[in-house]
């Protein structure tokens, strides 16, 4: 009897640490597979895990501040202008982190939308559109630039640089009807030019640019009342689409909305006062898998406060705002926060070059810090990508790093190539997808697809390259049973490739009808059946 009331005694104590090395091995099986933890997406067990941020404290800024205008550039954090302090011009000298004075902007103001674009922050009001050109040692010189229309230089406004010539502001009216209005500045020529509002109309919405895209992340609606509704702007086709909801209703997101290259940050939220309570949650999306994750939990909840990511350092910024006690309660304390799911390695360029039946893949690197190795994946269709090869990174380093990979004996025809950068602790990012194109060594026109048809088909074919000038001459038509000439999908010079071309035959009857390829003294026909 004492041994078996003794063997169930041993079971109650051991058995959690067994059970418990269980959910550890499941755990650990499916990070070897995925990588990065995703927060919510665990085997077993009840908890999230997440790679979050750990925060500390930083040097107190010398003045309080809230509704500011923010960025950072090379070694300086800006902090300019401030509900309690508009000529306020300070900077946070990063390597050492220490406080310095900066220069006061021409037309002192807050709730400016700001950005930064080619190593200068911007800033916009009703009073006045000015950028600030750092001079290197936290102060700068501040210009005044064209304004831009009424429409998007209110409070509500925000701002972002979309990486090249533009910068695009965004804000909506206050009172019905209720609009959202969107424009964008050239930087080199100093116009304005009206672009698609959002179909959300919000104030104080945060927006940021990552890959081709503009992200509006929460706000206030046009009742006033906060939103989880989150929006992405492709800035080549000028069109919104909703992405996935915030976790929770976020309001005066102008502030703390940031990325880091690969996710959409939001740095807690709110005004602190009213009815917008604050928020101490810092979470990222994800844009490739469009969902939401809890990253961190913030040292204190600010309201209108100011958080950003520190590009090169790879670390988070939050401080200022007020307590909530009132609106205007601000605060210097500030805080950083690191080892976040941001990634150390800045990756400078990468290109995909075509030679014969080999393509060179070649990338450069800014920085790296615990840069384990590059998987190299291609895709023929730009959707799934499969692992090709890997390259040793270099570690922990501040200086340029260059990569090549060839992947060779390919056939003819398009690829999509990207990186998959791995940390030494197993987390990994991918990187921008690169596209190049193997030419077809001969001519050569494809049986349409579907075939028959009704009512649209697509006609695939591959041009030579031209020895001499690069380029072909090629026409397509189309042709009815007795020779008619029915339509004339290309009649171009083209250089070397295979294309698909779509042929709508709505306004046709059924019946067989020819498609003809020509490229200079080179022709094919074949036939197609439309089926009504």
């Amino acid at each position: 009897m004492k041994n078996i009331l003794l063997a169930i005694l041993t079971f109650i104590i051991i058995s959690p640490f067994v059970l418990a090395q269980n959910e550890y091995d499941e755990y650990q099986i499916w990070l070897e597979e995925f990588g990065e933890v995703k927060g919510t997406q665990l085997l077993s067990g009840s908890d999230p895990v997440s790679e979050g941020s750990t925060w500390t404290s930083i040097a107190d800024a010398p003045n309080v501040f809230g509704r500011s205008t923010a960025g950072v550039i090379g070694d300086y954090l800006y902090i300019h202008t401030s509900q309690s302090l508009n000529s306020l011009a300070i900077a946070l000298y990063l390597p050492t982190m220490t406080w310095v004075a900066s220069t006061s902007c021409l037309y002192p103001s807050f709730n400016n939308a700001y950005c930064v674009a080619n190593g200068e922050l911007y800033k916009l009001s009703g009073s006045g559109f000015e950028k600030f050109t750092p001079a290197g040692d936290g102060t700068g010189t501040w210009t005044g630039l064209t304004n831009g229309p009424s429409t998007i230089t209110n409070a509500q406004n925000s701002m972002t640089w979309d990486g090249g010539s533009y910068i695009y502001v965004q804000s909506s009216s206050t009172s019905s009807p209720y609009t959202s209005y969107l424009q964008r500045y050239h930087i080199t020529n100093g116009t304005w030019e009206a672009r698609t509002g959002s179909t959300y109309p919000r104030r104080y919405a945060g927006m940021t640019y990552l890959n081709g895209f503009i992200y509006m992340i929460g706000g206030l609606l046009s009742d006033g009342s906060p939103a989880n509704i989150c929006q992405k702007y492709d800035v080549a086709t000028d069109t919104w689409s909703q992405i996935a909801s915030a976790p929770e209703v976020l309001n005066f997101t102008k502030w703390t909305v940031t990325n880091d290259g690969y996710y959409v940050y939001l740095v807690g939220s709110g005004g602190g006062y009213s009815s917008w309570p604050l928020s101490d949650k810092v979470y990222y999306y994800d844009p490739v898998a469009d969902i939401w994750t809890f990253e961190s939990t913030l040292p204190a909840p600010r309201g209108l406060a100011m958080g950003l990511f520190v590009p090169g350092y790879f670390r988070m910024f939050f401080g200022g705002g007020n307590d909530g006690t009132s609106g205007t309660a601000y605060q210097n304390d500030c805080w950083e926060g690191t080892g976040g799911p941001y990634i150390p390695v800045e990756l400078a360029s990468l290109t995909a070059e075509a030679s014969g039946n080999n393509v060179l893949l070649s990338w450069m690197t800014a920085t790296e810090t615990n840069n384990s190795h590059f998987a190299v994946e291609r895709s023929a269709d730009n959707k799934s990508f499969t692992q090709i090869g890997s390259v040793k990174g270099f570690g922990t380093t501040t200086t340029p790093q260059y990569y090549t990979f060839k992947d060779e004996n390919l056939s003819a025809g398009n690829y999509f190539y990207r990186l998959k950068q791995f940390d030494i602790d197993g987390k990994f990012r991918y990187s921008q997808i690169v596209e190049t194109q193997i030419a077809p060594a001969g001519f050569s026109l494809e049986q349409n697809y579907p075939n028959p048809f009704n009512p649209s088909t697509k006609i695939k074919f591959s041009i030579p390259q031209n020895p001499v000038s690069g380029f072909t001459n090629v026409t397509l038509k189309i042709y009815d049973m007795l020779g008619n000439e029915i339509a004339v999908l290309v009649n171009e010079n083209k250089p070397s490739g295979i294309y698909e071309i779509s042929f709508d035959a709505s306004g046709l009857s059924s019946g067989i009808y020819f498609y003809k390829l020509q490229a200079g003294a080179m022709s094919e026909i074949r036939k197609m059946t439309l089926l009504r």
